[in-house]
């Protein structure tokens, strides 16, 4: 698919992004998962609360957009 550089090699679903917020390496994991593949949802869940990863239930807003001068 013509995809280069690091990490090239990398897929993940659609419903579970890594991302950093605040500054903070996170794994948002959208709640669709939960009925789309239950199993999948709950082994993020599971794998969280197995490593004592910090979970958040919160929404996420889109980055503002930035003022032009």
């Amino acid at each position: 698919d013509g995809v280069r550089g690091p990490g090239a090699h990398l897929r993940y679903s659609p419903y579970v992004r890594p991302t950093v917020l605040g500054g903070v390496k996170s794994v948002v994991v959208n709640e669709a998962l939960r009925d789309i593949e239950p199993l999948a949802y709950h082994f993020v869940l599971n794998f969280a609360k197995d490593n004592d990863l910090q979970i958040v239930d919160a929404c996420l807003l889109p980055e503002p957009a930035e003022k032009k001068a």
